[in-house]
């Protein structure tokens, strides 16, 4: 194959491919100091059931650049995995690395099983709501939060 194979689309259109250069859209963004802000501190409050934490790192987040779909995500995970935890035996079983598991293990101390599913309905249902253009993402994860 040629290297004039690789810069051309499917059409035959010839485009411009830099295949030496990888994007770093992975970087964290950073807060007002200049540090990377870690989403994994509010996920942490989540699972801690610390209301007051987790609104202010949730603030900090969204002032750090982050978007509310990229919380979303990420506290969504937190609650899917501590209802994974939840009703399962060990890590195998649940499918996941031992850290994760033995952390949201440690979060169950703080819900009953009934409120961690009724913590990811709201979640879906409030996304999905929000995707049909009856809310936002960023108010619906800020009452969740409060409802902690």
């Amino acid at each position: 194959m040629t290297d004039e194979f690789y810069h051309k689309d499917i059409f035959g259109t010839v485009v411009d491919v830099n295949l030496g250069e990888v994007e770093d859209e992975e970087k964290l963004p950073l807060d007002k100091k200049g540090k990377e802000f870690n989403i994994f501190a509010l996920t942490e409050a989540l699972g801690n059931r610390n209301k007051k934490e987790a609104w202010v790192l949730y603030q900090k987040a969204l002032s750090a650049g982050l978007s509310a779909d990229q919380i979303f995500f990420k506290l969504f995970w937190q609650v899917k995995s501590m209802l994974i935890v939840g009703r399962t035996k060990n890590a195998e079983e649940a499918d996941m690395k031992t850290f994760p598991y033995n952390k949201a293990k440690g979060f169950l101390k703080n819900f009953k099983l009934e409120e961690i599913e009724r913590l990811s309905e709201d979640l879906v249902i409030g996304y999905h709501l929000a995707r049909r253009g009856e809310g936002e993402i960023t108010t619906l994860i800020e009452k969740i939060l409060l409802k902690l």
